[in-house]
C-alpha cells in the first residue's frame, strides 16, 4: 500500500508507539461519543504538530488508548479513524482526491471565506476550527460539552456517508450521519498493532523525489529555474569581478531590493508564527511549504531570519553611504557578505522545494530572486572595499 502521509509515520512512534492508559475515562456520560472530522496534509507542518503533540494527550484524557481503522487494500488511503469509544476522528488526507472531494464539499456547505481555508481543519457537525493554535485551544470545550450532551454525531457534510463507508470499522454500531444511516457492515480487517499492543498506521515507503516533484510540477518547474539562476549568479559573479566586467548600478537598486526582501520577509514570518494560511496565486502551493519543518531554524521561523538578514544588509549600505574611510568600507563589505551568504542559504531552501517538500513558494522565490539581485548589486562594491582596506 502507499500513502502521501509520510509525517503519519512519525505519528507512528509518537501517538500509538506509547500505551495510553485505559482508565483514563471521563465522569461524564459513558455511553456519549464525540465525533469530530479533521482535514491534513502529509507536508502540513501544523497538522503534525496537532497530530503528534496534541492529539496523544487529548486521548489520553478522554477515553484512553485509541484504535486505528483503515482499508490496507487500497492503494492511497483518503481516510482513517482514530476511536477509543469516547473520542471518535475521521482523518482526510487532502492530498487524496477523495478526501480532497470531501474538504470541498464541506467548504461549500460551511460557505467557508478564502482567508480561512487550509488545513488543518477540525470541523464539529456545523462549526470549524482551523491551524494549530485554534485547535488546540477548542478542542477540550468541545469534548467537554460533547459529552455532557449526550455526544456529538458526525457533521452532515455531503459525501460524507461514502468516505466512513471506505473506513472498516466505523459502520459498527449504526452510528447516524445527519439523517442517513450507516449499514452494520463487518468489518473487512482488524487495526494493526505494533509490538506493545498500541494501534498503529500501515508502513509505507516515502514518495520518490519524481513524485513530489509531480505533487506540483509547474510551480516546481519554476522554482528550478530560480535555483539554476541562482547558481549560475554564485558562478558568474566572482569570474566577471576577477575580469573587471562587473560594473556599477544605479545606487537605488539597492535598498530598493531590499525593501522588497524585508516585505516579504515580514509576511512570511508573520504567516508562520501566527499559523494563519498566506495568501497564495494560481501557481505553486506557497502553504504547503510553510507548513512544513523547513519553514524555521531551532524554532525560529524563516521569515523572521529574512528580515534580520535583508536588515542588516540595508544597514551595511546606508552606512556605507553616510559614513567615511574604513566604516563606508565595512559596510560595503557587510552588505556583500550578507548578499553572498543569502544567496547561499536561498539556493538550499529553494532545492527543498521541488525536490523534498514537492511544492513551491512564490513568495519564497520572490525573496530568492531579490537576495541573487543584491548579491549582483553589492558584490563588486564589497570586493573593491576589501581590496582598499587590504592596501592600507
Amino acid at each position: 500500500m502507499r500513502t502521501r502521509a509520510s509525517f503519519l509515520f512519525v505519528l507512528v512512534a509518537t501517538l500509538f508507539a506509547i500505551a495510553l492508559p485505559a482508565s483514563a475515562q471521563s465522569d461524564t456520560n459513558e455511553d456519549a461519543v464525540v465525533r469530530v472530522v479533521f482535514f491534513f496534509s502529509p507536508t502540513c507542518g501544523h497538522c503534525e504538530y496537532v497530530i503528534n503533540e496534541v492529539l496523544p494527550g487529548v486521548f489520553e484524557e478522554y477515553g484512553g488508548e485509541p484504535s486505528v481503522f483503515f482499508d490496507e487494500n487500497l492503494e492511497e488511503v483518503a481516510f482513517y479513524e482514530m476511536t477509543n469509544g469516547t473520542l471518535d476522528i475521521l482523518f482526510a488526507d487532502v492530498m487524496v482526491e477523495a478526501a480532497a472531494d470531501l474538504y470541498a464539499s464541506d467548504t461549500e456547505r460551511l460557505n467557508i471565506p478564502d482567508d480561512r481555508l487550509g488545513v488543518p481543519r477540525l470541523v464539529v457537525v456545523d462549526d470549524y476550527y482551523v491551524g494549530s493554535a485554534e485547535i488546540p485551544e477548542a478542542l477540550p470545550g468541545i469534548i467537554e460539552a460533547g459529552l455532557e450532551a449526550g455526544g456529538i454525531p458526525w457533521p452532515d457534510i455531503p459525501g460524507i456517508e461514502d468516505a466512513i463507508a471506505t473506513v472498516p470499522g466505523m459502520a459498527d454500531g449504526n452510528q447516524p450521519v445527519g439523517d442517513q444511516e450507516i449499514p452494520d457492515d463487518e468489518p473487512a480487517t482488524e487495526p494493526s498493532t505494533t509490538e506493545n499492543g498500541a494501534a498503529a498506521l500501515p508502513s509505507a515507503e516515502d514518495e520518490s523525489v519524481a513524485d513530489r516533484f509531480g505533487n506540483d510540477p509547474v510551480g516546481n518547474s519554476l522554482a528550478v529555474l530560480v535555483l539554476v539562476a541562482m547558481i549560475a549568479s554564485l558562478v558568474a559573479v566572482p569570474i566577471m569581478i576577477s575580469k573587471g566586467l562587473l560594473g556599477s548600478a544605479p545606487a537605488w537598486l539597492i535598498p530598493a531590493f531590499a525593501v522588497v526582501g524585508i516585505g516579504v520577509s515580514i509576511y512570511l514570518g508573520s504567516v508562520e508564527a501566527s499559523g494563519v494560511d498566506a495568501v497564495c496565486g494560481p501557481v505553486g502551493d506557497c502553504n504547503a511549504v510553510q507548513q512544513s519543518e523547513y519553514a524555521s531554524i531551532f524554532g525560529v521561523p524563516i521569515g523572521i531570519l529574512g528580515v534580520v538578514g535583508y536588515g542588516v544588509l540595508l544597514a551595511g549600505w546606508i552606512a556605507s553611504r553616510v559614513a567615511k574611510g574604513i566604516f563606508a568600507d565595512l559596510g560595503l563589505i557587510l552588505a556583500g557578505a550578507i548578499a553572498l551568504g543569502g544567496t547561499l542559504f536561498s539556493v538550499y531552501l529553494t532545492f527543498l522545494e521541488p525536490f523534498v517538500i514537492g511544492a513551491t513558494c512564490m513568495w519564497c522565490l520572490t525573496s530568492a530572486v531579490a537576495i541573487t539581485g543584491l548579491l549582483w548589486l553589492t558584490a563588486s562594491p564589497a570586493w573593491t572595499a576589501l581590496g582598499r582596506l587590504r592596501s592600507s
